[in-house]
Parts: C-alpha cells; sequence; structure tokens
C-alpha cells in the first residue's frame, strides 16, 4: 500500500478530521482584550545608576557596570572543651575550692566562645581541666593521708583489740 493509499485511508476513516465543533471560532476568543497590548508606564525607561553611558566626549563613552559578587565563606570552628560537667563534678564531690575555680574558668570559657574569642575559650578550657584534675589529685592525696594518719593514730592509741 502507498503513502497516498494510507493518507486516503485515514482521512475517509477521520483520523485527520476535527471533531465537530472545533473548527468554528468561538465568539470573544482572539480578540484583542482592552489594555492589553499597551505599554506600561515606567517600563522600557533606563533605571537611574545602571548601565548608563556617560558621554566624556564627543568620540569617548564610558559605561558603568555593577560590581561583582564577592562571596565570602567561612568555616565554623568547633567549640573547645570547657570542662563544665567535670567542674561540677570535682566541686560537689571532691574539692570544693578547686571546683568552684573550675566552674568559674569553665563558665569564661563557653562566655569567650559565644564572643568569637576562640583561642581564648580554649586556654580558659584548658585551665579548668588541670584545676579539675589538680582538685582531684589533692583529694585523693588528702583522702589517703587521713587513711594513714587516723589507722596510725589509733593503732598506736591501743584502740584496736586484736
Amino acid at each position: 500500500m502507498s503513502k497516498d493509499q494510507e493518507y486516503n485511508m485515514q482521512t475517509q476513516s477521520g483520523y485527520d478530521q476535527p471533531p465537530p465543533g472545533y473548527g468554528q471560532p468561538q465568539p470573544g476568543y482572539g480578540q484583542p482584550q482592552p489594555g492589553y497590548g499597551q505599554p506600561q508606564p515606567g517600563y522600557g525607561q533606563p533605571q537611574p545608576g545602571y548601565g548608563q553611558q556617560y558621554v566624556a566626549s564627543s568620540t569617548q563613552v564610558v559605561l558603568s557596570q555593577p560590581a561583582a559578587n564577592t562571596t565570602i565563606i567561612t568555616t565554623a570552628i568547633p567549640k573547645p572543651q570547657s570542662y563544665l560537667a567535670l567542674s561540677i563534678l570535682v566541686l560537689i564531690c571532691c574539692n570544693l575550692i578547686f571546683g568552684l575555680i573550675a566552674l568559674i574558668f569553665s563558665i569564661m570559657s563557653d562566655s569567650d566562645y559565644s564572643a568569637g574569642d576562640h583561642e581564648g575559650a580554649r586556654s580558659k578550657g584548658r585551665v579548668a581541666l588541670w584545676l579539675n584534675v589538680a582538685g582531684i589529685i589533692i583529694s585523693v592525696i588528702l583522702i589517703i593521708v587521713l587513711i594513714v594518719l587516723y589507722t596510725v593514730v589509733f593503732a598506736s592509741a591501743g584502740l584496736y583489740y586484736g
């Protein structure tokens, strides 16, 4: 079957025929609407300060261009340890004086980080850590000395019966 015969069969069978009612234009469609197609006031005029041309002489033209955008990417510095929980633990359980001083340094470390002083926060956190360690070590040494002293004094007094 040739292409002409296929085309004739399709047109006879109604494939290329539009459905009834689609061939006639609808009333009101295709007519220009009032107010459309006219230029809007303020559009199409140059904006002040953007892309204006300045003529310095009859042969030289200077164009102003907008400034290039600069993107600054900053990386977040991780928050240094303030050892606040350890300071509270040492304050309550081990050594009141060293724990209180370490707690103050821990709070100052958090405050410095919030203010943007990352190095100050790191150094104050380190001081808080060493104060906590010193408080724990002094408390452990004090407990050992008291136990030894208690046993020596009571042993020499003869209070142990054995």
